[in-house]
């Protein structure tokens, strides 16, 4: 993908405005048959809630989305504005003045998506945007640039980053180096978090130090492959035996939260093409990260969960063979 297609896919966000609101003694939710609104007191304007929004607030208020259908209009409201008051400062998204999502109220500020892609290229020199997601309100993007290494013979990786960022302002910005195995299309993140940037003190927002921060870390990321290659080069050499893949396959599965549907997937491949070693049974589940799970936040744990893996500390605590043996 160039940029412009990046651009187009995370366009919906783009359309969505903020609007942070401090829950008072008179902010209501107010149900009826065919509406819900939230009036969020001291003067302020009331705004419609939209049907993705309805379900959203019941999630962000901790509210069970079944137990509001079975309540009067009235009672849902009160119940609704009751555990919405816990939260005290939080933001509306908006859509034709329509609320449509809401959020936790962060120290953040709105990044301008089109300059996030620019200063990313910037970075990196020749690029393509292997994959876009969105989640949350946020966007994971998975970026390559030209430089290429090998793991091993006839398997080679291509350098590049990932990057999380909000165009609303919901989170901190956050920065991974990320490898794609060209072997098969499918990437795996590093085990650590290059760095993430914290608002505040130094200006923060559109000011220079968050273009700065994104310049040095995309460019430390795309650097830090040759690390990810080492680590991936010394799981080569870590043989599982026949008899535990089994082990370590249902291990990996269920540190990445895998459905029962693509769990079965994955489970055949592995019969077919057995995890010989630790990095055949890691690239497993950034297969199905990359080729089977479509939900964002699936996609996310599954790569966390191989990171993990990969991991020189994490290792552990997720390989039941190496409880025993290192």
């Amino acid at each position: 993908m160039n940029r412009e297609d990046v651009l187009e896919r995370i366009r919906p966000l783009t359309e969505v405005k903020t609007r942070e609101v401090e829950h008072s003694p008179t902010t209501r939710v107010v149900v009826a048959p065919d509406m819900v609104v939230l009036r969020p007191g001291s003067g302020a304007r009331t705004v419609e809630v939209a049907p993705d929004g309805i379900k959203s607030l019941a999630t962000f208020a901790s509210v069970p989305q079944g137990l509001t259908k079975e309540l009067s209009p009235d009672t849902a409201g009160r119940v609704l504005t009751e555990m919405l008051s816990k939260k005290e400062r939080y933001s509306l998204l908006l859509r034709d003045e329509r609320v449509v999502s809401f959020a936790d109220f962060r120290h953040c500020v709105p990044l301008n998506a089109d300059r996030v892609l620019k200063t990313i290229e910037r970075s990196i020199g020749a690029t393509d945007f292997h994959r876009v997601l969105t989640s949350d309100n946020t966007v994971q993007l998975e970026v390559v640039g030209s430089r290429q290494l090998v793991v091993t013979k006839g398997d080679a990786v291509q350098a590049g980053a990932t990057t999380i960022f909000s165009p609303l302002g919901v989170t901190s910005p956050m920065v991974q180096s990320y490898i794609l195995r060209l072997a098969c299309t499918n990437g795996m993140v590093a085990p650590e978090v290059l760095r993430e940037f914290h608002f505040g003190g130094g200006g923060g927002g559109e000011g220079d130090d968050v273009w700065q921060w994104f310049r040095d870390s995309v460019r430390d990321a795309y650097r830090s492959a040759d690390r990810v290659v080492k680590n991936c080069q010394k799981m080569r050499d870590h043989k599982i035996r026949a008899a535990d893949r089994p082990l370590v396959l249902e291990a990996l599965l269920r540190q990445a939260h895998i459905s029962r549907e693509v769990a079965e997937v994955v489970r055949t491949r592995a019969i077919e093409e057995p995890p010989a070693t630790e990095y055949d049974a890691m690239n497993l589940i950034t297969w199905a990260s990359s080729h089977l799970i479509q939900d964002p936040r699936q996609v996310r744990r599954a790569q966390l969960a191989a990171s993990d893996f990969a991991s020189t500390t994490e290792h552990r605590r997720i390989c039941p063979i190496c409880h025993s043996q290192r």
